[in-house]
């Protein structure tokens, strides 16, 4: 596997990019939970943090999902898209990450595939959130990875 960003800065960006939509995303998502109006028992990341180590503090899923959920997923994306993906590449990723989290990770944490075994909302529910996550990791690429002017041009 060939990384489409090699140069230090570039990963840095990256990184930052991963940053970016942690926090983008945790502002939009985290409210919904807190607020009861997101039909899962309980944010995906508390959930499989809970399932790896037991009770945790809603903190620990919060830092799931910085780290993991988007932070790192988000970082490593950009490493491998390059510097401002296409709107098709990003809706990809989010379609396959998306597709990840109904067939791999709600089972994992007890739900079922697609969360069926708590409720077919579930699965429609998780769409919201990877279409915010394809958002804000084009806006964040978009504003990390600016186009760059040639030196001396108008």
């Amino acid at each position: 596997m060939n990384l489409a960003l090699t140069a230090r800065g570039d990963i840095l960006r990256a990184v930052l990019v991963g940053l970016l939509v942690a926090v983008g995303t945790g502002v939009v998502t985290v409210p919904l939970f807190k607020l009861g109006i997101a039909p899962m028992p309980e944010a995906p990341s508390l959930a499989f943090a809970k399932t790896l180590f037991g009770p945790v503090p809603d903190p620990v899923g919060l830092l799931f999902h910085v780290l993991y959920v988007t932070g790192v997923t988000a970082a490593v994306l950009a490493l491998l898209t390059g510097a401002r993906p296409s709107g098709k590449t990003i809706a990809l990723v989010s379609l396959a990450l998306y597709l990840v989290a109904v067939a791999l990770f709600f089972p994992i944490v007890g739900w079922g595939f697609a969360g069926m075994a708590v409720t077919p909302k579930i699965a429609v529910a998780a769409i919201g959130p990877h279409v915010l996550y394809g958002l804000v990791f084009w806006g964040a690429n978009r504003l990390v990875f600016r186009q760059r002017r040639e030196p001396g041009l108008a």
